[in-house]
């Protein structure tokens, strides 16, 4: 019975893997805790697409760096925000890594990833509204897709691995009690640098399934959106690597 309900850890207590909050209590704090996750999830899509937005109608004057600089220090301010609210996951692969890691009940999981995605679908539909005198259908122009010189495949597994990357950084800054907050912070955004340089003229380098569902969806266009979910990959082998290879140095630190 407890390889299908194991105990997980939740806050300072241990819960069963489908826990449900049931007082007034529980019920409320775990509400303060979706509309934090779905806020930032929309801010961070709001920030992301715009950048990509900006350099479109300007016709590429912020550039490849300027908009990693934006989107990374975007993310991590929003991060470190959120943190103390929520988790600050604002993406659904660290959820999915929070759960691997048996940080997080699968129930409350699954609500965090719908608040994600809602948060993503209204920060998409912002963009249309702020951008309409620049642009007719902005969130159309914020939509991802792979280079169509590589291998979906490939390209998928680009976005698993730096995934992978940037969920075992929120590991280290922000689950691990050793943790430094502030340069782990810091250091989450460095690799949103560094994926998006490295990765945006071949994937896009969203590393957030929400982000891309959000755009997709008010946009209605659906290029390689099925192929992103791999990044989800990446948080779970990223939660499992936590929970199985360093937990137990956590324990004894």
């Amino acid at each position: 019975m407890a390889a299908i309900t194991p105990r997980v850890r939740w806050g300072s207590r241990e819960v069963d893997w489908t826990y449900v909050p049931e007082t007034a209590g529980e019920i409320a704090a775990t509400a303060r805790r979706l509309v934090a996750e779905a806020t930032g999830t929309l801010a961070f899509t709001f920030v992301a697409a715009s950048a990509v937005v900006v350099n479109s109608f300007t016709d590429g004057e912020l550039g490849l760096l300027g908009m990693a600089a934006a989107i990374a220090v975007g993310y991590a301010l929003l991060v470190a925000f959120f943190h103390p609210i929520s988790g600050g996951h604002l993406n659904p692969a660290v959820t999915v890594g929070l759960v691997a890691a048996r940080r997080m009940p699968l129930s409350i999981g699954l609500f965090y990833i719908a608040a994600q995605f809602g948060g993503a679908v209204v920060g998409a539909l912002l963009l249309n509204v702020v951008y309409d005198d620049f642009i007719d259908d902005a969130a159309a122009s914020a939509v991802l897709a792979f280079d169509s010189g590589m291998s979906a495949w490939i390209a998928a597994l680009v976005e698993a691995v730096l995934t992978f990357v940037l969920v075992v950084f929120y590991f280290r800054a922000y689950v691990d009690p050793r943790g430094d907050r502030t340069m782990g912070g810091l250091a989450l955004g460095m690799v949103i640098l560094f994926s998006f340089l490295i990765a945006f003229p071949l994937t896009g380098a969203a590393l957030n399934l929400a982000r891309v569902f959000g755009a997709d969806l008010v946009a209605g266009e659906w290029t390689d959106f099925w192929y992103y979910w791999l990044g989800l990959a990446g948080g779970l082998v990223a939660g499992f690597s936590y929970e199985y290879l360093f937990a137990k140095a956590e324990e004894e630190g």
